[in-house]
C-alpha cells in the first residue's frame, strides 16, 4: 500500500550498524517485542532452530524476548543480530525491523523520523552543520512495516486533522529562525501556539492557515517579533527553583548519572563560548523532538500544556549539556543527549515530574519569564 510520507532528508541516510554502534539498542534494559507473526515464524522453523521461543516470554498478553544479563540473547558478539546473520532481516521481529524509526499517521499522511535514542540517529540528526530539511515522498509500505505505524489522531481533534501538518511546520520554522537566539525562538514558538490554542477554543479553525502566514512573514518579525520577546523578563531564581524542583521529583533523591551535573553558576563567559559551538546542535534537537513528537499534541492536555512540556524537557537537555561543556566534558554531551532523551519519552519518573510541575501554569508566559533569559536577537 503507498503512503505520502513527510521526514527529515537525514531518515533516508540512516543505516543501523552494530559494529559502530557506542550503545546498542539490544543492550538496554528495555522489553523487545515479539509480534506474532514473527513468533509463529520462529514456530515454523526445522527443530533445532525451536531454540528461539524458548527465550520468548508472554506478560499480560504480549510477547517479548527475555534479556539476558541485560542484552538480547540474540546479539552475537560482534554486535550483531545472530537472526538476522542466520535467517534474514525478513525474520526478526517487527520493532527491531522499525527501530530507530517512528512512524506516525496524521490524516492521510505519514510523518517518519528518528528517535534520538538510538545513538547513530543522534549523530545523524544533531551533528549537521546545517539546518534539518524536509521532504515529502510517495512509498509502498510493507504489512510488516504498516503495523509499526502509530495513530496520533487521539490527541487531535478530528476537524484540525488538516491543518497540524502545517501547524508543525510553521513552528519549526519558527525555531529554525536565526536571527534570534535559542530562547528568543521558544518564546515567538509559545506566542504562537497561545493563539493557536485560542482558535481552538473558538472553533475557528480556518484563520490557522492566516495565523501561520502572520508567523512566516518578514512584516511580522521585524515589527512584532520584538516585542513579544520584550514582554518577558527573565526571573532567574524561579528558573533555578523550577528546575531544582523538576530534578528532585525526577532522581526521588538519588543522583542521575547527568542531573547530577547541572551547574546554575556557569559564567556568562563560557554561556557565549556553548552556545556558538552548539546552537546549530540544540537546533536540530528541538526540531526533531518537535516534529518527531508529534508536538503540540504529544501529551493528552492543552496546547499550552504540551508547549510547556516541551520546553522544560529542553531547558534540562540544554543545561546538563551546559554544565558538561563547562567541565570540560563536552565529548559526553551527544552520549548525555540519547540518555536523556531515553528517560525524558520513557521513564515515567521523568514524564510524570514534568507534567505535574508545569500543569498549573495557564498562562504560559509566567513560564516564560521562568525559563528563558537569552532573549538578544542577533
Amino acid at each position: 500500500m503507498e503512503y505520502v510520507y513527510l521526514q527529515p532528508k537525514y531518515v533516508g541516510e540512516f543505516q543501523c550498524d552494530g559494529k559502530i554502534c557506542p550503545k546498542n539498542c539490544c543492550k538496554r534494559d528495555w522489553k523487545i517485542s515479539i509480534d506474532a507473526q514473527t513468533y509463529e515464524k520462529y514456530l515454523r522453523l526445522e527443530s533445532e532452530e525451536h531454540e528461539l521461543t524458548r527465550h520468548i516470554f508472554s506478560d499480560d498478553g504480549e510477547l517479548f524476548i527475555k534479556q539476558e544479563n541485560g542484552a538480547c540473547p540474540f546479539l552475537n558478539s560482534d554486535g550483531l543480530c545472530s537472526i538476522q546473520l542466520a535467517r534474514g532481516e525478513e525474520n526478526i521481529s517487527e520493532v527491531c525491523r522499525s527501530y530507530p524509526r517512528q512512524l506516525y499517521r496524521i490524516g492521510a499522511m505519514i510523518e517518519r523520523s528518528l528517535t534520538l535514542t538510538c545513538p547513530l540517529a543522534a549523530k545523524l540528526a544533531l551533528n549537521s552543520k546545517r539546518h534539518i530539511e524536509f521532504e515529502t515522498a510517495q512509498i509502498d509500505l510493507p504489512n510488516w512495516a504498516q503495523r509499526q505505524i502509530f495513530v496520533s489522531e487521539s490527541n487531535v481533534p478530528q476537524k484540525i486533522l488538516q491543518y497540524v501538518v502545517e501547524i508543525q511546520l510553521t513552528a519549526i520554522s519558527i525555531l529554525q529562525e536565526r536571527r534570534l537566539t535559542l530562547d528568543g525562538r521558544l518564546i515567538v514558538l509559545g506566542f504562537y501556539l497561545r493563539q493557536l490554542e485560542e482558535i481552538f477554543q473558538r472553533g475557528d479553525f480556518e484563520t490557522i492557515l492566516t495565523l501561520n502566514k502572520i508567523y512566516t512573514s518578514e512584516e511580522f518579525f521585524l515589527g512584532q517579533i520584538p516585542i513579544l520577546i520584550d514582554s518577558v523578563k527573565f526571573q532567574s531564581k524561579e528558573f533555578i527553583a523550577l528546575i531544582s524542583e523538576v530534578t528532585k521529583k525526577i532522581c526521588g533523591g538519588a543522583a542521575h548519572k547527568y542531573l547530577r551535573q547541572i551547574n546554575f553558576d556557569v559564567t556568562a563567559k563560557v554561556r557565549k563560548k556553548f552556545f556558538k559551538k552548539y546552537s546549530m546542535l540544540l537546533e536540530n534537537y528541538l526540531v526533531n523532538e518537535f516534529f518527531g513528537g508529534i508536538y503540540p499534541f504529544k501529551i493528552n492536555g492543552t496546547i499550552q500544556h504540551n508547549y510547556a512540556v516541551f520546553v522544560v524537557n529542553y531547558k534540562i537537555l540544554e543545561l546538563t549539556a551546559l554544565s558538561l561543556y563547562a567541565k570540560n566534558s563536552e565529548r559526553k554531551i551527544l552520549e548525555m543527549i540519547t540518555e536523556l532523551t531515553v528517560d525524558l519519552n520513557h521513564n515515567e519518573n521523568f514524564l510524570s515530574a514534568i507534567t505535574e510541575t508545569v500543569k498549573d501554569f495557564a498562562d504560559i508566559t509566567i513560564l516564560m519569564r521562568k525559563i528563558f533569559s537569552n532573549l538578544k536577537i542577533i
